[in-house]
């Protein structure tokens, strides 16, 4: 099957006199980002001839199933090829990670990770993966975590809601999309720096974990921004646990903000291939799928389910990935995070 050609996107004038030195310089850029693409392609002349599979940890419906839905239209338009989203959810995304790890390493299974992704390497005793049996794609979007409680709670603030949480120790409960996932650690931080005592309820993904808070299962639930503000008049979302505050829901506090700064833990999302895959595929892949990410259509549809695209490329996703590896491991040898 032939891949489909990149187009420059700037058609250079030649004749023009008027030629401004930027429009130069975009232009060779968009000439060297096709020409780029094009010798990645001829490296790869028999991909892809099959469809292309996410595997995603969480529930289908939810945030991260309707986000690469999105991201996977744009990449079949752009090679030929079906995407197509699978959810295996459960033991908080390591039958995910399990399905790619033992798929061929040819590109065509892919791994949506989250933060349970490094999680589980440090909190179960016998893992089924290691971090090394993987290599980054992308890292698609840094997704800041909320505390979205039930508008059923006497609460509107942290102050009021932390105060209430005192009164009954070990009585109120947060939910969050899977034990060991950014919710959970997220949700841990803040009892140690409240000084409080909610217990910890675990789903297989955001979507049942807020169908909980609606109907008063749970008081409150640590996921993304964009879950805690999908229901308004129903749940409200608190304060986000990342330094600033989202850019998609500015209105929204951080926890520093509120006097808790060590309540600093972004959620993300990156998507992973087996660490076998030939490199110029996992280029192949990079490129268009960073590409895709901060198209503006596919940003503003992220940004509506409370994902900030960033589409970092490999390099700044390893640092990023170490950091955060490193935050896990701290927190899990505190002994307040356990499976």
């Amino acid at each position: 099957m032939k891949f489909c050609m990149v187009q420059p996107i700037i058609n250079i004038r030649k004749n023009d006199m008027n030629f401004s030195r930027r429009e130069a310089l975009l232009a060779s850029l968009a000439l060297f980002e096709g020409a780029n693409t094009n010798v990645i392609a001829q490296q790869t002349p028999s991909y892809p001839i099959a469809p292309i599979r996410f595997i995603i940890p969480t529930a289908a419906g939810g945030g991260h199933d309707v986000m690469m839905r999105v991201i996977g239209q744009k990449l079949t338009e752009r090679l030929g090829q079906p995407c197509v989203v699978e959810s295996r959810s459960g033991a908080s995304g390591a039958i995910a990670a399990g399905v790619v790890a033992q798929a061929p390493a040819d590109g065509y299974t892919l791994l949506l990770g989250y933060s349970a992704f490094l999680s589980n390497t440090v909190l179960v005793e016998k893992p089924t993966y290691k971090v090394e049996d993987f290599v980054p794609i992308s890292m698609l979007a840094l997704t800041p975590i909320a505390l979205g409680i039930s508008e059923t709670l006497a609460a509107s603030t942290i102050k009021q809601y932390v105060a209430i949480a005192k009164t009954r120790p070990n009585e109120m409960s947060y939910a969050s999309y899977g034990p060991g996932s950014g919710g959970h650690f997220v949700g841990e931080l803040f009892n140690m720096a409240a000084g409080i005592n909610t217990v910890h309820v675990p789903y297989k993904g955001e979507t049942p974990a807020l169908m909980d808070v609606l109907s008063g299962q749970v008081q409150a639930s640590f996921t993304s921004v964009g879950g805690a503000r999908r229901y308004p008049g129903r749940i409200r979302a608190l304060a986000v646990a990342t330094k600033e505050r989202s850019p998609s829901y500015p209105d929204v506090p951080t926890f520093a903000e509120l006097g808790y700064p060590e309540v600093d833990m972004p959620g993300w999302g990156a998507l992973f291939a087996s660490a076998k895959t030939p490199p110029a595929i996992i280029q192949l892949l990079s490129t268009e799928i960073n590409r895709i990410v901060m198209l503006p259509d596919v940003k503003t549809k992220m940004a509506e389910l409370g994902f900030d695209a960033v589409g970092w490329n490999q390099d700044r996703t390893n640092i990023f990935l170490k950091e955060q590896l490193a935050s896990t491991k701290k927190l899990v040898n505190s002994g307040r995070i356990k499976m």
